[in-house]
């Protein structure tokens, strides 16, 4: 009998869309995964990483992240867990033991013994069938002994040689452990020829520290990988692959279609297809001037998913005119149309003066922005020469990493 195995990634439990809760989004979801593990009789689980959106989660997220564990143990579904860049590795692996006496095998930050990442998962006779190697987001911490910084040049790559020699180790202990066994492994990392969306926060100097999916070890047939939230496959499906996130976290996301990877094990041959994932919510998002806005707001139609359809303004002028900002904010306050809501708009003016105050369109708020944003809109404000604004990203990448990495302890 076939070995079946879901992947998922990029949860963000938590996580909202300006100021929305989206945890009916994700419940919706994990109920249909929960029914799915169950209708297909999936035998493994992972979760590749971004299993929060913060590293210190609200009681109410806890709550939703073992509620959903207990489920995925009542199905008799083994639980595969890697942390991400928004986790806390300490906070995933707290209750390391008794997760374990669920099945449920957690791997939050890169551990010293390189063999606890290993995971192997049987058949219904007993045999093991298949190896997940469950690799987590890799810290510049981890990297240090793979990397020798010199330069900005020096950094990338020492990053990149450094991750490819983590899964190559990590390879050669899979054949040694179980050789001859398919081998899968999970990560949390940008490759080459990834499409990012706007709701990922940068990892690895600014995502420019890319991995040639032909660098990495052949001795895993898939790479399961989370951090980009639109689902694709940089290398075509020979081997990467991104589930994507199971919910639209931003409006670029709205065309995303939305899935879990299956993958199946049968007579040693390893394959992986598609499931779509439920579509709880439409994100829509209109842009012009307030005029052509306007005329599109009369034309929408009440939403007809589960739950309401959620709205972004986008308005563009040629010359500032405070009218022109008290008609889209007449619009909004004056908008009703059934299970529709607008949540979020903004107006820009073409030819206006701009200071460091003024980089962002009226109506972002901070909370809205990603911290390389900021840097990136005002070293293009400045106008800044190349060299120049290329050490200032990478001394605030360095900087950035070194924040997040206290936080995340």
């Amino acid at each position: 009998m076939a070995i079946k195995i879901l992947h998922t990634s990029d949860l963000h439990i938590g996580r909202r869309l300006y100021e929305k809760e989206l945890a009916e989004d994700q419940q919706i979801f994990f109920d249909w995964l929960t029914s799915l593990i169950g209708s297909e009789k999936i035998d493994a689980l992972i979760i590749a990483g971004d299993i929060f959106d913060v590293a210190n989660p609200s009681s109410e997220s806890r709550k939703m992240y073992y509620e959903l564990l207990v489920r995925l143990s009542r199905l008799k579904c083994r639980v595969i867990i890697s942390g991400g860049n928004h986790d806390s590795p300490s906070m995933l692996e707290a209750p390391g033991e008794l997760l374990r006496e669920l099945d449920i095998h957690v791997t939050g930050g890169l551990p010293e013994n390189f063999a606890d990442m290993l995971v192997a998962v049987k058949d219904h006779d007993g045999k093991t069938g298949l190896v997940i190697a469950s690799v987590p987001f890799i810290r510049d911490a981890d990297l240090k002994r793979y990397t020798a910084v010199e330069s900005y040049e020096d950094r990338l790559e020492g990053i990149r040689t450094g991750i490819i020699n983590i899964y190559s180790e990590l390879a050669i202990l899979c054949d040694k452990l179980y050789p001859g066994i398919p081998a899968v492994a999970t990560g949390h990392f940008y490759a080459q020829g990834g499409s990012l969306s706007e709701s990922e926060r940068d990892i690895q100097v600014g995502n420019l520290a890319a991995i040639e999916s032909d660098k990495l070890p052949a001795r895993f047939s898939f790479y399961a990988l989370g951090h980009l939230h639109k689902p694709q496959s940089p290398d075509d499906g020979r081997r990467i692959l991104y589930s994507g996130s199971p919910v639209k976290y931003s409006f670029s996301e709205r065309y995303n279609a939305n899935r879990v990877i299956m993958y199946t094990i049968s007579e040693g041959n390893l394959s992986y297809s598609s499931i779509p994932a439920p579509i709880a919510r439409t994100l829509l998002k209109i842009e012009g001037t307030v005029s052509s806005i306007r005329e599109e707001i009369n034309r929408l139609i009440p939403g007809n998913n589960i739950l309401p359809t959620f709205v972004e303004l986008d308005a563009t002028e040629e010359n500032d005119d405070p009218a022109k900002r008290t008609g889209l904010e007449t619009l909004v306050s004056e908008f009703t149309l059934g299970k529709t809501e607008i949540i979020k708009s903004r107006i820009r003016f073409l030819n206006r003066t701009t200071g460091t105050a003024d980089l962002f369109d009226a109506g972002t708020g901070i909370e809205e922005l990603q911290p390389s944003e900021v840097l990136d809109r005002k070293i293009e404000n400045d106008n800044l020469d190349e060299n120049t604004a290329r050490m200032l990203k990478e001394a605030f990448a360095e900087l950035l990493e070194e924040v997040l990495h206290k936080q995340n302890e």
